[in-house]
């Protein structure tokens, strides 16, 4: 009886302290969170999508099946990112399972095989070149409605045992910076408040040219590359 007694001042200051930690956690996230916002990041974490791909005839970066990509279904992660503001989409989340989405890329380009992958992905980046977008990019979520900027962005295939196979780059890693990289950007566009489209910016010459190289970022291959991408907010 004389334990219990000891004992339970211990196990009340415990509980008092665990309850002040939390309160302390909890106002420390809501400052960061103020401080995100007044850096010019969102407050509202993670956006997540669903991405429709455009499978128009000509354009070489299509669906499987016609269908939408939605995070959370079919192991898709389709997002844009509250760490940088970037658009994220991966065809399958599990590297041990077969995936139940796939991506096709190049599918009228003659001898490029970019089939038998088991995970897809495609990112956008910030183009180094400070002429772009007076050296201002803004981040995805944060675009006003008709408000569009230049980027960057690169698709990848990963083989069955995990590692990168290729990239097709716009203007992304070793083409990303100076101007006289022949690919082109990407420009992002906000539609709606809960939409924002991807598409080659077209301001190289041919249109909407792209990089093929290998996952060491070797290789000279340059496509022509129409898509059209169309995120919206699940």
């Amino acid at each position: 009886m004389k334990k219990q007694l000891t004992t339970l001042p211990l196990i009340l200051l415990l509980i008092i302290s665990g309850c002040q930690k939390d309160i302390q956690q909890s106002a420390e996230q809501k400052d960061l969170e103020i401080a995100g916002a007044k850096n010019g990041s969102p407050a509202n974490g993670t956006l997540y999508l669903t991405v429709t791909v455009d499978n128009t005839g000509g354009n070489q970066i299509l669906s499987d099946n016609g269908l939408a990509y939605s995070h959370g279904t079919d192991r898709v992660e389709a997002q844009i990112l509250s760490s940088d503001g970037n658009f994220y989409l991966n065809t399958n989340n599990n590297t041990v399972k077969q995936p139940i989405r796939t991506m096709q890329f190049l599918p009228d380009a003659i001898g490029v095989d970019l089939s038998g992958n088991r995970n897809y992905s495609l990112r956008t980046s910030s183009p180094l070149d400070p002429s772009i977008n007076n050296g201002n990019t803004v981040w995805i979520q944060n675009l006003g409605v008709d408000q569009s900027q230049i980027m960057c962005m690169r698709a990848w295939g990963v083989d069955q045992q995990g590692v990168v196979d290729w990239k097709l780059l716009f203007r992304n890693g070793p083409e990303n910076y100076p101007a006289s990289s022949l690919t082109d950007y990407v420009l992002v566009t906000r539609t709606a408040a809960d939409t924002w489209t991807i598409e080659p910016a077209e301001i190289s010459s041919p249109a909407a040219n792209s990089r093929l190289v290998n996952g060491n970022d070797v290789g000279s291959e340059h496509y022509q590359v129409p898509f059209k991408l169309t995120l919206v907010k699940k």
